[in-house]
């Protein structure tokens, strides 16, 4: 697994912060996210999502086929 070290401050900040991060180089450009666990809102859209009807697929079903595209 790949990771990166924080310095103290950065640290801090994660550690103290409880909604999603986002993350940015020096120039601004998007990095990606740090993500603290599912917000109420998140559980809800979930459920809703469960119960609607909508196809849906596995973690391993979405990954096979992903596999499968690199053949």
């Amino acid at each position: 697994m790949t990771y990166i070290v924080l310095d103290d401050e950065q640290a801090r900040v994660v550690a103290e912060t409880p909604d999603s991060i986002e993350l940015r180089d020096r120039t601004g450009q998007h990095l990606g996210y740090v993500a603290h666990g599912f917000t109420p809102e998140d559980i809800a859209i979930a459920k809703q999502r469960k119960v609607s009807g909508e196809t849906c697929w596995s973690t391993q079903e979405v990954l096979e086929n992903l596999h499968s595209l690199e053949k």
